[in-house]
């Protein structure tokens, strides 16, 4: 039996629906090679407040909502000192990731992407201009191969560490009772740290981030070290004692890497295929529905657009280095927070890379003085070529950039920066700048983006 598509998605994770779902509604036809039979267990069970943006923007956070998760409210956590304390998550969750993946991947059934599943893909052999894959009984053809096999990475290739190694240790629990609120806990010890949520069914998830040196230590025993490192917890310690009873300790890794390059004009890596992020952000689920998104757009312009090809191919190498780079520095931050270890080598090596940021420059003159003067851009800023979506292609535009910008930013609260920064040298001040503004953009739009730019030290008077 042979297939065929034009775009073959392997791996059913949320990022591999959010691209099939994406890739589909623009039109292409998308297929899904998934090797386990949904719904399937998989642990990453926490969603962040930050996730219902993500959701919505796929269009599955309706669903998720009326699935019945376990929402969070607050987290029980020990973490700068030895101080029990309560951290507010209003807006997270707990899933259970067997039922939330089933969403996704029903979702991207719905946008029209094909699911062969189960039907494991063997390595890819690139012939000519398509890609074909071994896939159970039958071989399928496709033009583009999207690689969301996660950390099994079935395209190859480097992807060096981003960080120390880690491993997780973890177990589900169950036969206890519920945990106050339901909450999160969060514990640091000075080996590493623990992680625990309630799960959907009542059971319980924990899960402890340590280095592979500490296992190696304990002679290779996963199971002894696990149930070790939760007794010398205080959030933990009473698992064992209040009737709760581990299943199978498990060991994986949780190093955080990044692949060298995710995409070029046939192929592309999205979620853990691309790059792996620190467990400690819980952001992990959102983060591979944003690639799987990013990576929705270029593959469209690839394939529809030779003249962006690569613009395209840009945009979401771009896409890609600055999200590594905010979750390490995010990470390392969080890690840094840990006063009592802080000289632990577990801890030392993973606070090593958190720095302060480049600051904006000195606001030194009032809007309201500037309204009167002629202004341009301070000289660390600049407009570059930068590759950016618009609607739901890619183009070249010209963003702004300044050392203490994480990223270029070429439209702002969906206005265009350039053509308006392009005005100000043949303005007499910056009151006439906001006047033009105002002709060409939705009321008040003028005035927020001065006030934006004027807050960041990016408005500067100059000599008339």
């Amino acid at each position: 039996m042979s297939d065929a598509a034009e775009i073959c998605v392997v791996g059913a994770g949320p990022a591999g629906c959010a691209l099939a779902a994406r890739l589909a509604r623009l039109g292409h036809d998308v297929a899904i090679v998934e090797q386990q039979r949904f719904p399937r267990p998989h642990i990453g069970e926490s969603l962040s407040p930050a996730a219902w943006p993500v959701l919505d923007a796929l269009g599955v956070g309706e669903r998720v909502r009326a699935a019945g998760f376990v929402a969070t409210a607050t987290a029980r956590v020990r973490w700068r000192d030895d101080r029990e304390q309560l951290a507010e998550v209003s807006g997270g969750l707990t899933v259970d990731r067997g039922a939330f993946d089933a969403i996704l991947l029903e979702h991207a059934r719905a946008c029209g992407a094909r699911v062969l599943a189960p039907a494991r893909a063997c390595r890819p052999a690139r012939d000519g201009d398509s890609w074909t894959l071994e896939c159970g009984d039958g071989a399928l053809r496709a033009r583009f191969l999207a690689d969301a096999s996660g950390r099994r990475r079935m395209l190859g290739g480097p992807s060096p560490p981003t960080g120390p190694r880690t491993l997780a240790l973890h177990a589900e629990w169950r036969g206890g009772d519920r945990w106050r609120d339901e909450q999160t806990r969060i514990e640091a010890l000075a080996q590493g740290w623990l992680w625990g949520a309630q799960l959907p069914d009542g059971a319980l998830r924990a899960i402890a981030f340590v280095d592979p040196g500490t296992l190696r230590a304990a002679g290779g025993d996963s199971t002894r070290l696990y149930h070790r490192l939760l007794a010398s917890s205080r959030l933990f310690a009473n698992l064992r004692p209040s009737g709760w009873t581990a299943a199978c300790v498990r060991a994986c890794d949780a190093t955080t890497y990044a692949a060298g390059a995710p995409i070029d004009a046939c192929s592309v890596r999205v979620g853990e295929a691309a790059f792996a992020i620190d467990p400690l952000s819980s952001s992990g689920v959102q983060t591979a529905i944003q690639t799987g998104l990013a990576a929705a757009s270029a593959v469209h312009c690839i394939l529809t657009r030779a003249a962006g090809r690569q613009a395209a191919i840009a945009y979401y190498r771009a896409h890609l280095d600055h999200a590594v780079e905010r979750h390490a520095a995010t990470a390392a931050g969080l890690y840094a927070e840990h006063r009592p270890s802080a000289d632990a080598p577990f801890w030392r090596a993973r606070s090593a890379a958190a720095a302060p940021s480049p600051g904006w420059p000195a606001v030194t003159t009032a809007i309201n003085e500037l309204l009167r003067a002629r202004v341009g851009l301070p000289a660390e800023a600049a407009l570059r070529d930068t590759p950016c979506l618009v609607g739901d292609v890619i183009e070249l535009r010209r963003a702004l950039t300044h050392p203490a910008l994480d990223r270029p930013v070429a439209f702002l609260g969906g206005e265009e920066l350039a053509p308006l920064l392009d005005e100000l040298p043949a303005v007499a001040s910056l009151s006439d700048a906001i006047d033009r503004w105002d002709r060409v953009l939705p009321a008040g739009r003028a005035n927020a983006i001065a006030v934006w730019l004027h807050a960041r030290g990016l408005l500067v008077a100059q000599p008339r």
